[in-house]
């Protein structure tokens, strides 16, 4: 593509191997007559006289003379459109060398060997910026770091380099100033042209400005479409996922394959693009991207970005289900990154998004991202619809969620609490939502160790839905069932046991044997059989589940893992190490695989496979993995976070070291 030096890699050539040939030429053809002015030129250093020839057939002429002298090498520059060199191209022979620079990938017809020219790796990058800046960077210093984030910026790319460089040399003397000046002015740097003596005259916005005003209208509305989304990698299912949201024209080309093959192709000719059919994906350099955005008129800009939105909320799926998870995951590298860069975005359609990737972040153990977007989709909601609309304070519940996932309790129940307030002015006080509020405080109250307060809510929360929805509704169902988890906590395993034979009794009645609520029921009660010692019961119980679940859900489904981890528990607390054993070890392969190396429920697997193997008197490999459980923890979770402490203990127990 344009800037990555392709030129200076001819040149390069050149000086190196000027020995070699009696006689090198240079022509540069971004269009046939500057092709055609070139064989003249040569036909004039050669001192050959053609009479009134015309310049198509001079340069016939030259080619008949090429043939017949003795040693040449031929730099045919900027040869983008490789219609223009039909009929004009030299024949290669033994000391007859021709090399060809262009943008275009899409050169098959040129009997030649091709060789893309790609980005610089980070440290020959620092190195040119170095020695064109004239600044010396000492290893693992301020200036070091500086240049690494300077050439990450400039995605490597060997003209933004020179370009940056000789900014720093002329005005800045120093890399920090630069990186503040690029934050605030990146666009009017990437326009700013030396001054002296450069091989290369062009700035950055003006190499592919050249290249974009070839582009024929409908690619070029593509390729505005592209310059805002993923530029490692976008994948043409997500945009045809999306697309009903686009506008027509761009919706039909993406529709169209015949159509979106033409665009791509016409893109990639000017290395605008890089076309993956393999992984059926476009990748685009991050500072084309820019220079295309920087470029847009402002109603442009905005009504593309509302698209994208549109795109976005088409696509991603409403709801992380075991069916869906996989390609949450997908689209999610879709959109975190485009939705990150815009910040300045503020509808309530962007509020929607960003709540809803935030919640599936949430959901998949990225709870640092999760809380960047649920933040910002507060403060969209906020904005747009004010601080007491419905869908700011689910917002707000969604962000407190996080809050209690990362084990920051206290901010989780502040806004809980704030939440609950609203609802019960906005709602009343025995609104169905009001009752969420209140279920969810009393959850978080709970993890705080708070359970006096958390069985008050819960039981005003029993007491109404059962007067209001009757006692056999299943809103009443869940609120028994979660005040029987809280009594659970409290150590009043006889009344959690009393009330949820109650619920289990009712849910099988009315949802029968194998419904999923029924399942959770059973679950629950051989957890609170297990909290008072009766491991002989809470293991039947498990194991009926678990055959349930297994044929309902399946092997893989997260519910499943779950009631296979608690049935392990329950066999080692039996003394059934080995059983234990096979399910810890099976759970934990099947979770690094479906939920991910450094899912939360994955750590809590290993956390235990550890736990069974140090029972088994194999401390060696417990600490191995209580190891990796911690580090993992310390980076996701950070060093204060209740289950990073849980991991220091474990770890030390293991180690049989002390603790402080």
């Amino acid at each position: 593509m344009g800037g990555i030096g392709k030129t200076q890699c001819a040149l390069g050539y050149v000086y190196a191997h000027r020995d070699v040939y009696d006689r090198i030429y240079w022509i540069s053809a971004v269009d046939k007559s500057s092709l055609l002015s070139g064989y003249q030129n040569i036909a004039k250093a050669a001192r050959l006289c053609f009479g009134d020839m015309s310049p198509i057939e001079i340069a016939s002429a030259m080619l008949t003379w090429l043939r017949q002298q003795q040693s040449w090498l031929l730099v045919i520059d900027n040869l983008d459109d490789i219609e223009v060199a039909n009929g004009l191209l030299p024949e290669n022979s033994l000391q007859h060398h021709t090399i060809i620079t262009t943008r275009n990938p899409n050169a098959d017809g040129i009997p030649a060997e091709p060789l893309e020219v790609p980005l610089l790796n980070a440290h020959d990058s620092i190195e040119l910026l170095s020695t064109l800046s004239k600044i010396t960077i000492q290893a693992d210093s301020p200036d070091e770091r500086q240049a690494a984030n300077i050439v990450h910026k400039l995605g490597y790319l060997p003209l933004a380099i020179e370009q940056a460089a000789a900014y720093i040399r002329e005005v800045t003397s120093d890399f920090s100033a630069f990186l503040k000046e690029y934050g605030r002015n990146h666009k009017r740097l990437h326009m700013w042209v030396p001054a002296g003596n450069r091989l290369y005259p062009n700035s950055i916005a003006t190499t592919w400005s050249m290249s974009l005003a070839l582009v024929p209208e409908y690619p070029a509305k593509l390729l505005r479409l592209f310059s805002f989304l993923n530029p490692d990698g976008i994948l043409i299912a997500f945009l045809a996922s999306g697309a009903e949201a686009l506008e027509d024209d761009v919706r039909h080309i993406i529709f169209d394959p015949i159509e979106l093959a033409t665009a791509l192709l016409e893109l990639e000719k000017f290395s605008l693009i890089k076309w993956d059919r393999q992984k059926k994906s476009i990748t685009m350099h991050r500072l084309i991207q820019m220079v295309i955005r920087d470029e847009m008129p402002e109603e442009d800009s905005r009504l593309t970005i509302i698209n994208i939105i549109d795109l976005f909320l088409l696509a991603f799926p409403n709801f992380t289900t075991n069916e869906t998870r996989s390609l949450c995951r997908t689209y999610q590298e879709q959109i975190v990154g485009p939705l990150g860069r815009m910040k300045t975005t503020c509808t309530s359609k962007s509020a929607h998004i960003r709540k809803r990737v935030g919640e599936f972040l949430r959901e998949d153990g990225k709870y640092e991202d999760s809380e960047t977007f649920l933040t910002q989709a507060v403060e969209n909601y906020k904005s747009v619809l004010g601080t007491e609309n419905l869908d700011t304070l689910l917002a707000m519940h969604a962000l407190a969620l996080t809050y209690r996932a990362q084990g920051r309790n206290a901010h989780a129940a502040r806004i809980q609490e704030e939440v609950l307030d609203k609802q019960r002015r906005i709602l009343g006080e025995e609104h169905p939502d009001t009752f969420t509020a209140m279920h969810n405080l009393a959850w978080t109250y709970q993890a705080q160790g708070r359970n006096a307060d958390a069985v008050r809510i819960q039981e005003e929360v029993l007491d109404k839905e059962r007067r209001i929805l009757g006692k056999e509704d299943q809103h009443t169902l869940t609120a028994m069932h979660n005040l029987a988890v809280t009594y659970r906590a409290q150590g009043r395993n006889a009344d959690a046991v009393r009330i949820q034979d109650e619920v289990l009794d009712k849910r099988r009645r009315i949802l029968g044997e194998e419904h999923p609520d029924t399942l959770l029921a059973m679950h629950n009660l051989a957890l609170t059989y297990g909290a008072q010692g009766r491991n002989a019961d809470a293991a039947r119980i498990q194991e009926e589940v678990l055959d349930k679940e297994r044929r309902i859900l399946g092997e893989e489904h997260p519910h499943t893992l779950v009631v296979m981890h608690t049935l392990a528990l329950m066999y080692q607390a039996q003394g059934r190490n080995a059983d234990a054993l096979r399910i810890q070890e099976e759970v934990l392969e099947k979770a690094r695989q479906i939920l991910g190396e450094e899912h939360p429920h994955t750590l809590v697997a290993m956390h235990t496979l550890a736990s069974t193997y140090g029972a088994q008197g194999r401390n060696a490999h417990a600490a191995r993995i209580q190891e990796e459980v911690l580090d993992k923890r310390r980076r996701i979770l950070g060093e204060e976070h209740p289950d990073t402490l849980t991991a220091m203990h474990n770890l030390a127990s293991e180690k049989n070291e002390p603790i402080g």
